[in-house]
């Protein structure tokens, strides 16, 4: 880092303000469906009586995570960062009673604090809707209706003119999953086709690449499932290449699977498979070992079955 930033009273507006100059963006532009511009500024000059929460999404608008955060929050703000995260631990641990009673809580205590804390609820509820075995319809409509919180123009293709936060592009990503899943494949599309082209708009941003691979996989389902096998590896390949660097292995199994599945109908459609079955077997065998490496054996097991009935290959181990 080219200078150090002075953030001894405040270090959340010092860096907010530090990274918005050095990446030359607007304050309208960071702000934009979170908060006004003048709310910006006070933050930025060091004004305490400004929302947790709102601090943290400006954070992650700017590709930079609030490690240790809640190290500088005020009593009242601690208390809310904590039952958020203790309202996600219940949601991924699948305890709905316990997630639906705290959320009700922090519901009394935060919805009035912004738009920020509304999605916060309004998404925790599509999830809760899941887990309770609410319909999957029902499930989309709460997250459309938690991602016009901040992003009011998202149903007219505007989202390349916002810097989204990562939980912005999150709600967005369960989004088109469901509706996939329920056969809303033409929206889908269209929502996938404004989030890629923000990605690339915003490729700077090192979170946005973290998420690239995750979308990618999305994107190249849709196209396998179009029979468009030539976009279908090429979104596979740019996933695979923003995952370089990366030490995190979440996507990359899925990626090196479809690769080998789609350069195989590719070479299959062109007559050239018999001749490249070593080609294709390296891919599979690519993928094979990151799934077993991560011990996601189910997966494993069934690609290591389909090398041996494909391709007879003998797994000498």
């Amino acid at each position: 880092m080219a200078k150090e930033i002075e953030m001894e009273n405040n270090k959340i507006g010092s860096a907010i303000l530090y990274f918005r100059e050095s990446y030359h963006i607007s304050q309208s532009k960071l702000c934009k469906g979170l908060c006004s511009v003048a709310t910006l500024s006070r933050i930025e000059v060091g004004e305490r009586d400004v929302d947790s929460l709102l601090l943290e999404t400006l954070l992650e608008r700017l590709g930079r995570m609030s490690n240790q955060f809640e190290l500088i929050l005020t009593d009242f703000d601690y208390v809310l960062y904590q039952n958020r995260e203790e309202i996600k631990k219940q949601i991924e641990n699948k305890n709905y009673n316990a997630a639906s009673t705290l959320l009700q809580e922090y519901e009394q205590i935060a919805a009035s604090k912004g738009n920020v804390h509304l999605q916060f609820i309004i998404s925790s509820k599509a999830l809760l809707n899941e887990l309770n075995g609410g319909s999957v319809e029902a499930t989309i409509e709460l997250f459309m209706e938690a991602i016009s919180y901040t992003v009011p123009d998202f149903k007219t293709n505007k989202i390349k003119d916002y810097y989204l936060s990562n939980s912005e592009l999150n709600i967005i990503i369960d989004v088109i999953q469901r509706m996939i899943a329920v056969g809303m494949t033409e929206r889908a599309k269209a929502i996938l086709v404004q989030v890629l082209v923000y990605l690339d708009l915003h490729n700077s941003v090192e979170e946005n690449n973290r998420l690239y691979p995750k979308v990618a996989i999305i994107a190249s389902r849709l196209f396998m499932q179009d029979r468009d096998l030539n976009q279908a590896l090429e979104m596979c390949n740019k996933g695979i290449e923003k995952n370089k660097g990366s030490r995190k292995m979440d996507y990359l199994g899925e990626l090196s699977l479809i690769k080998a599945q789609t350069t195989e109908e590719l070479l299959k459609a062109d007559k050239k498979w018999e001749s490249s079955q070593k080609e294709c077997l390296k891919l599979y065998l690519q993928a094979y070992y990151i799934y077993d490496f991560c011990e996601e054996y189910d997966t494993a097991k069934s690609i290591r079955s389909y090398l041996q009935e494909v391709y007879k290959w003998v797994d000498i181990d």
